[in-house]
C-alpha cells in the first residue's frame, strides 16, 4: 500500500517536520545537507526495521534522547517506530503496526523496499567486500533465511577468529579440537551461503539482460560469475581440508582465509569483465539492471509492489539513462531525492521542498 504521509520528530536534524507523498512519483528538492537522506532513512527504518546509514541510535537527533516516526497510507493504515536512549546509553527501539507493538520487525512485518544509492553505481569497481555486501544485502531482502544463515555464520567466523589469535596460549591438542569443532559448524553455514548465492546468481544471468538493454537502448549479454578458492562440487569436505591446511598459518595472520568471506563476484558485459572494458555509464546500467531485478524478484515474492527509495542517484545518470529508468518505474511508488529539477522530471510529479 503506497505510504501518503510521514511524520519526524527528532530525527537527525529534523526537529519536527511532515511531508506528503504522491501514489506514484515524489520529488524531494533539496540543497545537500538539508535532510533529504535522512527522509529516505526514516521510510526505509520503520519499513524494514534498520538503517541503510548505520546505527538507530544516530538517528536520535542531537540533544534529544527520543525519536519518532510515522508512516501513513493510503488506505488509512499506520506504521509507527520509536528509537529512545536511556541515561546509561542503552538503545531501545519498538515498532508499532496494526496496534501491537515489536522491539524488532519480523520478515511478515516488513514492507518491501528497494533502495538506490549512489555508490552502489560505482560498485563494480570497487572492493570484493562491497561487491559482497551489495549480492548479501539482496539476497537478505528477498529471502530472510539468507540474512539468518548469514548472521550465523558472521558470528562463527568471529569465534573462529578470535581461537587463531589464541594457539600460543593454550595447549596445542585442545586449540586443535576446539578448532576443528568450529571448522565443522564454519564449513556447514558456509555451504549454505555460497549455494544460496550460486543459486541467485544463475538466476539473475537469465533476468539481468533484458533489463540492462531496455536501458542502454540496445542488446547486450549481461552475466555474473562467482569466484572462490573452493570447488562447488564436494563444498563442505574441500572447506574443511583447506581449513584445516592453513591453521598454523591463519593462526599467524589471525583471520580465517578462506570462506564465503573471502569470495567475489566477476560481472561481465558481452562476455568480457565489466571492470576491464566498460565505460562509467555502462557500469551505471548494470548496477541499475540489478536493482530493476530486485524490484522485480520483489514483487514476485511479496505478491505487491515494493516502495522504490532513490538518493540523488540521477546526479550520477546522463538524461537518456534517467528517462529510461523513470519509465521503468512507472508502474512504482518512487520518492526520489535531488539538489535540482532536470526537465525530464517536470512532468507528472509531485514535490518536496526542503528549505
Amino acid at each position: 500500500m503506497p505510504i501518503k504521509k510521514i511524520v519526524l520528530k527528532n530525527i537527525r536534524s529534523y526537529d519536527l517536520f511532515s511531508a506528503e507523498f504522491s501514489p506514484g512519483i515524489t520529488l524531494i528538492l533539496g540543497k545537500n545537507g538539508t535532510g533529504k537522506t535522512s527522509l529516505l532513512e526514516a521510510i526505509y527504518y520503520t519499513s524494514l526495521g534498520s538503517s541503510f546509514r548505520g546505527r538507530s541510535r544516530d538517528m536520535i537527533a542531537h540533544g534529544a534522547d527520543r525519536a519518532d516516526i510515522l508512516l501513513e497510507n493510503y488506505d488509512g493504515s499506520q506504521r509507527r517506530a520509536m528509537i529512545s536512549q536511556t541515561a546509561d546509553q542503552t538503545t531501545r527501539r519498538s515498532f508499532t503496526i496494526k496496534d501491537k507493538n515489536y522491539q524488532r520487525l519480523s520478515p511478515q512485518n516488513r514492507q518491501p523496499v528497494v533502495l538506490f544509492e549512489p555508490e552502489e553505481l560505482r560498485l563494480i569497481s570497487s572492493s570484493p567486500e562491497r561487491r559482497r555486501r551489495f549480492i548479501d544485502g539482496m539476497l537478505s531482502r528477498l529471502y530472510p533465511q539468507y540474512s539468518t544463515v548469514l548472521s550465523r555464520y558472521q558470528r562463527t567466523l568471529l569465534q573462529r577468529n578470535s581461537l587463531l589469535k589464541r594457539r600460543s596460549e593454550i595447549d596445542q591438542k585442545s586449540w586443535e579440537n576446539q578448532l576443528f569443532t568450529w571448522d565443522i559448524k564454519f564449513a556447514e553455514l558456509a555451504e549454505q551461503i555460497v549455494r544460496m548465492r550460486r543459486e541467485f546468481i544463475a538466476n539473475s544471468n537469465t533476468r539481468l539482460s533484458p533489463h540492462y538493454s531496455a536501458i542502454a537502448g540496445q542488446e547486450h549479454h549481461i552475466s555474473t560469475s562467482y569466484q572462490s578458492e573452493t570447488d562447488k562440487d564436494n563444498y563442505k569436505q574441500q572447506l574443511i581440508n583447506q581449513l584445516h591446511s592453513q591453521k598454523v598459518a591463519d593462526s599467524y595472520r589471525g583471520f580465517t582465509s578462506v570462506g564465503p568471506h573471502r569470495d567475489d563476484f566477476v560481472i561481465n558485459i558481452d562476455d568480457h569483465p565489466a571492470s576491464e572494458v566498460a565505460s562509467r555509464g555502462e557500469m551505471r546500467t548494470i548496477m541499475l539492471a540489478y536493482k530493476l531485478l530486485e524490484i522485480e524478484m520483489q514483487t514476485e515474492i511479496y505478491d505487491q509492489p515494493p516502495l522504490i527509495l532513490m538518493d540523488d542517484v540521477f546526479s550520477e545518470l546522463d538524461s537518456s539513462r534517467e528517462s529510461k529508468l523513470m519509465k521503468a518505474l512507472r508502474d512504482y511508488q518512487t520518492i526520489i531525492t535531488a539538489t535540482d529539477l532536470r526537465d525530464e522530471m517536470k512532468i507528472d510529479v509531485s514535490i518536496v521542498r526542503l528549505d
